[in-house]
């Protein structure tokens, strides 16, 4: 009584700890920029520019990337890059989201 063993399809298990899911990273130094204090609300920064790239990587699957350099406003000075990691269909919504929004302002 022997039975072939199929491997079943399973989909690869993520490494490192890291998720499919759509992901912002914000660089190490932006702790440094928005003070501690009570009353604080955060740091406004300027967007600069936005630069993008797809990957289809074994390991993370299909991916939507954007760099957006944004940059200090007021007295303090520093650029930074905050990345943004999507899911393609996170990438679509967010797509005609801004569009949607877009088009709206633009309607007399």
């Amino acid at each position: 009584m022997s039975r072939a063993l199929v491997r079943a399809k399973v989909p690869l298990k993520r490494r490192f700890g890291l998720s499919t899911a759509s992901t912002m990273t914000f660089p190490r130094e932006l702790r440094e920029a928005i003070p501690d204090l009570p009353t604080c609300v955060g740091r406004v920064l300027e967007l600069s520019s936005v630069a993008g790239a797809t990957s289809d990587h074994p390991l993370f699957g299909p991916r939507v990337g954007l760099k957006l350099g944004v940059r200090e406003t007021g007295k303090l000075k520093g650029q930074f890059t905050v990345r943004v990691d999507l899911e393609v269909e996170a990438a679509r919504a967010l797509a005609e989201a801004i569009l949607r929004m877009a088009d709206r302002l633009a309607q007399p």
